[in-house]
């Protein structure tokens, strides 16, 4: 009897269980055919959303890239002169040209090349401004 007694307890808990599966069951039935019928719905969602996102839209500036900067170019070298004991720097001689060529008549902004060649021992610079005009100056 109590053999009975245990066996019919396990299957009302058995039964129990097997009504709270189909009542999960029905419930899920339920959900697939909700969401079968919704598509309408969800269309109609999807739409107002795409109405909000495409609603006036504030134009933002874009920024230009940020210009690089350019890289630095090595500095000119200061090149100095030193011969018989007297000292020179090749930034007075370029001074001396310029100056000269002007003097010819010329403007300073018309020199495209300038060659300057160095003689030491004559104390003189010479130089050649756009290949035509030719020159001379001291050197110290």
């Amino acid at each position: 009897m109590a053999n009975m007694k245990a066996t019919a307890a396990t299957k009302t808990a058995a039964a129990k269980k097997v009504e709270e599966a189909k009542e999960t069951v029905k419930e899920a039935t339920k959900a697939v055919a909700e969401t079968k019928a919704e598509p309408a719905k969800v269309e109609e969602k999807a739409e107002k959303k795409t109405e909000k996102k495409t609603a006036p839209k504030k134009t933002v500036a874009k920024k230009a890239p940020a210009k690089k900067a350019p890289k630095a170019e090595a500095a000119a070298p200061e090149v100095y002169i030193q011969c018989f004991g007297r000292d020179g720097s090749l930034q007075t001689v370029e001074e001396r040209i310029k100056a000269a060529f002007v003097e010819q008549g010329h403007r300073a902004s018309s020199i495209k090349s300038m060659k300057v060649y160095l003689k030491p021992e004559e104390h003189s610079a010479y130089y050649v401004i756009n290949d035509n005009f030719a020159g001379r100056v001291d050197l110290f």
